[in-house]
């Protein structure tokens, strides 16, 4: 087995999470003794709460520094869920009382632990920042003082050189106040970050009057689907200098601490998408900004992504995966039923992200589904996630001889940008004349051993249609009826397929790829095909 590529598992936790057991040290700790035992090497630590931070910042604004309505306080709680707005609430009021720091104590908890600390800045965290005309718990002064840089998705405009220079200020307040190794720029957390070049129509406006989210998740217009704003790019330039600003500033920061501070960044899934919201990946690396790149989807659990690209335009540059933790789901009557990440489909993700070359994998959300909440029928779906598998996908050596299900990529919807991240395969028409085609990635170095069975999933019950599926030219067998939703176990998915929307088939592992795979599917009447996955199955051991 050759050495791993993979030089970093990081795991994400944002400004919220780590305060979901409660304020004392000892329960914030735990976020960090969980990850005891296991490969991951990096823990990366958001201090943004919507545009307020969670210490005691003399840049920004600690969350909750003001009494909220009672009105406001229970549409906090209705949109972020009363685990999320509960657990941060606690804390804050504690740091108020006594000056108490939970963000120093999960800081130096971490290094304690022996990893890196990195803190990683949402660049435009829009959470809750319109409850209250902008005057929530989740704003801080700079926001409220200056409504005239705001853009109409409720972030800041970073054309605006005041807005950058704060931005700047609190990264190096952070980088001097505790001890991390580097800082990340998360530029997933939230597009946009200028007005756009022409006066296009924007994306509808929250309500100004009350400055309430209408709901905890809503349902795209279908007309601002796109991001239905003209392209930023004439805003690159200011971006770009942005960048080699903040990278002279750690520059500086390491100098005066003696200490060197990496700085890395998360962006979209589409390089040219990047341009068309006002960011240059390129450009930082020329520069030398950067020490690595991390690319991913906004909120979705993927398993393809455009590494190679990446790799190709930034010789020389470590790029990185990130993994979320929900694969996708329906939103129905203003509930959003998840398909949550389960431990095979963590393994398959980092399998098939580390075939296609990425340097190291970020786990972004995936404590998120201890706070998922009650459905309309009552039922809970906090769960905890699968921390198994935080053992085993940090090295290909240690994740090859396991169960993965593997995925062709989905449009998610709910999350669906598709201004800046590349379009997803499915859900795509099948029909007799016109086959479907598309690329399933896969991380299997050895067939020995294992059973592979590819389920094909369509919207629609088609009980006399023939479906017959090529992989990588070769013909399978006939189908057979699924037996369960799932090829493994998924408890929590909340919107199972139903068993005849699936086709199973047997694969033999040895014609499977290391990296890309030709799924061809061929239908004797119209279909739409929603899903493709791959199960394999190791032989049982001892493990």
């Amino acid at each position: 087995m050759p050495p791993s590529p993979v030089r970093r598992l990081c795991f994400n936790y944002d400004g919220w999470s780590p305060f979901y057991k409660g304020p004392a040290p000892a329960d914030i700790r735990r976020a960090i003794d969980r990850l005891a035992g296991t490969q991951v090497t990096t823990v990366m630590l958001s201090p943004s709460l919507g545009q307020s931070v969670n210490y005691p910042s003399q840049v920004s604004e600690l969350c909750h520094w003001r009494t909220m309505t009672p009105t406001a306080r229970e549409e906090l709680y209705h949109v972020m869920g009363g685990t999320a707005a509960g657990g941060v609430e606690q804390v804050a009021a504690l740091g108020r009382r006594t000056g108490f720091d939970g963000f120093g104590v999960l800081v130096d908890a971490v290094r304690q632990s022996g990893r890196e600390a990195f803190v990683t800045l949402r660049m435009n965290d829009v959470h809750m920042v319109t409850l209250e005309n902008g005057d929530g718990p989740y704003t801080d002064a700079f926001y409220r003082r200056h409504p005239e840089w705001r853009l109409p998705e409720g972030g800041l405009n970073y054309g605006i050189p005041e807005v950058r220079a704060h931005r700047l200020a609190i990264m190096e307040e952070l980088l001097r106040r505790y001890p991390f190794t580097g800082l990340e720029l998360d530029f997933l957390r939230s597009p946009p970050y200028f007005p756009p070049n022409s006066s296009a129509r924007p994306l509808p406006k929250r309500d100004e009057r009350t400055g309430k989210e209408a709901a905890r998740w809503t349902e795209p217009d279908p007309a601002a689907a796109d991001f239905s704003r003209d392209n930023a790019e004439a805003q690159v330039p200011a971006m770009t200098e942005f960048v080699v600003e903040v990278r002279r500033m750690t520059e500086r920061v390491g100098r005066d601490l003696g200490r060197r501070i990496e700085l890395c960044v998360r962006v979209p899934s589409s390089l040219a998408g990047c341009r068309r919201i006002g960011l240059d990946p390129v450009a930082w690396h020329q520069h030398g900004c950067l020490d690595f790149l991390t690319v991913g989807k906004f909120l979705q659990l993927v398993q393809g992504l455009p590494i190679a690209e990446y790799q190709r335009a930034m010789p020389g540059l470590p790029i990185c995966a990130s993994i979320d933790y929900v694969v996708g789901g329906p939103l129905l009557a203003g509930y959003f039923y998840p398909r949550d990440g389960t431990a095979e489909i963590y393994r398959g993700a980092a399998a098939a992200l580390s075939a296609q070359g990425a340097a190291g994998l970020t786990l972004f959300n995936m404590f998120a589904a201890q706070a998922n909440g009650v459905d309309p029928r009552g039922r809970d779906w906090n769960h905890e996630e699968p921390r198994e598998v935080l053992r085993e996908i940090g090295d290909p050596a240690t994740l090859e001889n396991t169960d993965k299900l593997y995925l062709v990529d989905s449009t998610f919807r709910l999350f669906a940008r598709p201004l800046f991240d590349a379009p997803a395969a499915l859900p795509a028409a099948c029909t007799p004349p016109t086959p479907l085609g598309v690329t399933l990635n896969v991380g299997e170095r050895t067939a020995a051993g294992k059973t592979c069975t590819l389920r094909v999933v369509t919207q629609e019950s088609v009980p006399g249609a023939v479906l017959t599926v090529r992989v990588n030219g070769r013909a399978l067998g006939a189908s057979r009826p699924a037996r369960s939703p799932h090829l493994f176990p998924e408890p929590y998915d909340q919107k199972p397929p139903e068993l005849d929307q699936c086709r199973d088939f047997t694969v033999e592992c040895g014609a499977l790829n290391y990296g890309a795979n030709e799924i061809i599917v061929q239908a004797s009447e119209p279909v739409t095909v929603t899903s493709i996955e791959l199960a394999v199955t190791a032989q049982r051991t001892s493990r």
